[in-house]
């Protein structure tokens, strides 16, 4: 079904550093053509763009997922979006407003949103693999390393999530880009972009799967905090 969201796991779970066992990126597309998620480890994070999964690593170059690849967290959705719109220029501090009439209307729901244009200027956030077992998002974030393109062409998606969703998701805009030339990619934290066409989609059915792993089913998960989110993730949560 289109505009659905199919969930593998939680952010709480990364936030615990639950992140070695997974499904297959092959399940994982079975249920989406466009998706952000991560790999085993937290080596670096993924997007799925027209059907196609691509891993930017920590160190190394991006590729493409191997269909055996685990994937400890996604979220994943076939993208048909309802609302289409020219955007002479966005970013993120105004992405929320770019998303009219959609946000702040819909802000109760799960939104999904793709940006294709030319990034005059875009911002990751590279993550770390894990150097031990239950190394937590949060203290692999003081390790991340911060990196900076100008002027590329690519393709940006990712979900809004609300606020009542802290440790299923990440509230607020969680978007990773990847060149058009299949070269960059990354987890977003700031962008500027000119000439750009978005694409949005309003989410009402969002279904998790819970893994059955041992590595899961070991600790009690806690609540996760926006403030800890955010600052793992680097995420934007309002206008």
């Amino acid at each position: 079904m289109a505009n659905c969201i199919y969930q593998y796991s939680v952010v709480g779970a990364l936030m615990s550093g639950i992140c070695q066992d997974g499904t297959t990126a092959q399940n994982i597309l079975k249920h989406g053509d466009h998706g952000i998620g991560t790999v085993r480890g937290l080596n670096g994070e993924l997007v799925i763009i027209d059907g196609a999964a691509y891993h930017f690593p920590a160190n190394g170059p991006l590729h493409v997922v191997h269909a055996t690849d685990i994937i400890p967290f996604a979220m994943v959705t076939k993208f048909q979006p309802t609302l289409n719109s020219h955007v002479p220029q966005t970013s993120m501090a105004y992405l929320f407003h770019s998303l009219s009439p959609l946000l702040p209307d819909e802000q109760n729901v799960f939104l999904s949103l793709r940006l294709r244009a030319t990034f005059s200027r875009v911002v990751f956030r590279v993550i770390p693999a894990q150097s031990k077992p239950r190394e937590t998002l949060l203290d692999l974030a003081k390790r991340q390393e911060i990196r900076e393109c100008n002027h590329i062409q690519g393709t940006m998606f990712g979900f809004w999530s609300p606020r009542y969703t802290s440790g299923f998701s990440v509230p607020g805009f969680h978007l990773h880009l990847l060149s058009a030339d299949r070269t960059v990619g990354g987890h977003v934290i700031d962008f500027e972009a000119e000439d750009g066409e978005l694409g949005a989609a309003v989410v009402r059915n969002y279904q998790v799967e819970f893994p059955a792993s041992d590595e899961f089913r070991e600790v009690p998960l806690d609540c996760v905090t926006e403030k800890d989110l955010h600052t793992a993730e680097g995420a934007s949560v309002t206008e």
